[in-house]
């Protein structure tokens, strides 16, 4: 099993309160990056494959594009439905393979291709369906959203990485948090899912509370995000809407009022991964004063801290004590990647 992914499991399960005010996130510790490179605008962020080097697949030129520390390159693959080709299908990602090599998930293809770490085409395997996102679970294993051809749900799955085999699929249960902000329209509770070691951590409530599930199914550990504010749409923003989709035949948007953006709260998190102390990195969203991380020991399942990271990063990824954050650029040429060694404590 990966090293670099593993955390202590947990002996017990504690369900922390719904209830109650958390204390606060405290002043926020500044991380400064180790280097900066460039890499091409692309739709999904970069992928640590390993600790030195990142990769992602350029939606613009069809084609993988790697990164390393120092700035060398490494570009391979092309547009096609061939061996080895990639669409250019928009949810396109990358993650590390099982043997230190290049897996790219293609769901417009229905398939998982391997590279080696010199870009060269190994082998290729159906997934059965569409697979969206892959995040490194075990050496063999990743985390993915799957969609079986014919079935109308997707759910969360664990597919190894050489064959393509979805090994298990599972939905988290949501009665297990209560939101203080109920879902809009088309929204789930519960949303995103990422990898920590054998384990799984949900994002619930747009972001009041996440979910961990330290052998990736079972009883969840509730953790309450102190951070967490509820961030309503302005009164400005719903102007802007009125504005723009008033003059639809339709009204401004079919079946939803003004209020019901008025009661609608923004999402908190977004990305986020685990490293080999256990502790998880989960990038928030919707920041104007900088970009910050918070930290959760997910040992004794508690909120520890803030990062403040340099400009304004759109995604970050982990590997091992290895984080990168992309700051995206105001052009539609090269974004920029900073890389961060993260704190022993």
């Amino acid at each position: 099993m990966r090293s670099s992914r593993l955390l202590g499991f947990l002996g017990a399960v504690v369900l922390i309160a719904c209830g109650g005010e958390e204390a606060g996130p405290g002043v926020p510790f500044e991380l400064k990056p180790l280097a900066s490179t460039r890499l091409p605008t692309a739709f999904r962020g970069p992928t640590l494959i390993s600790l030195d080097t990142a990769c992602v697949v350029d939606q613009y030129r069809i084609r993988g594009y790697c990164v390393d520390v120092r700035g060398d390159t490494l570009v391979f693959g092309n547009q096609g439905e061939g061996p080895g080709e990639l669409s250019n299908n928009m949810m396109v990602e990358v993650a590390g393979g099982p043997y230190g090599d290049i897996t790219i998930a293609d769901p417009h293809l229905y398939r998982i291709s391997r590279f080696s770490a010199e870009g060269v085409f190994v082998s290729s395997a159906s997934t059965g369906g569409i697979t969206i996102g892959l995040q490194a679970m075990t050496d063999s294993t990743a985390l993915t959203r799957h969609q079986a051809r014919g079935d109308p749900v997707s759910a969360n799955a664990e597919i190894h990485l050489e064959t393509g085999e979805i090994l298990r699929k599972w939905l988290p249960d949501p009665s297990v948090v209560t939101c203080r902000t109920p879902p809009g329209r088309g929204q789930s509770k519960i949303r995103g899912a990422y990898s920590a070691g054998t384990g799984i951590v949900h994002v619930a409530c747009f972001g009041e509370f996440l979910l961990w599930y330290p052998s990736g199914v079972g009883e969840a550990v509730v953790i309450r995000s102190p951070t967490y504010r509820e961030r309503f749409t302005s009164e400005e923003a719903i102007a802007n809407i009125i504005r723009t989709r008033g003059n639809n035949p339709g009204g401004f948007d079919p079946g939803y009022a003004a209020e019901d953006y008025r009661a609608r709260a923004y999402p908190w998190y977004g990305r986020a991964g685990a490293d080999t102390k256990g502790r998880l990195w989960i990038l928030r969203l919707r920041e104007d004063e900088g970009s910050y991380v918070d930290v959760y020991d997910l040992v004794s399942a508690s909120f520890s801290g803030t990062a403040e990271l340099q400009g304004n990063v759109s995604t970050i990824d982990i590997l091992g004590d290895r984080l990168i954050a992309l700051r995206r650029s105001d052009g539609l040429t090269d974004d920029v990647v900073d890389w961060y060694e993260l704190p022993e404590d």
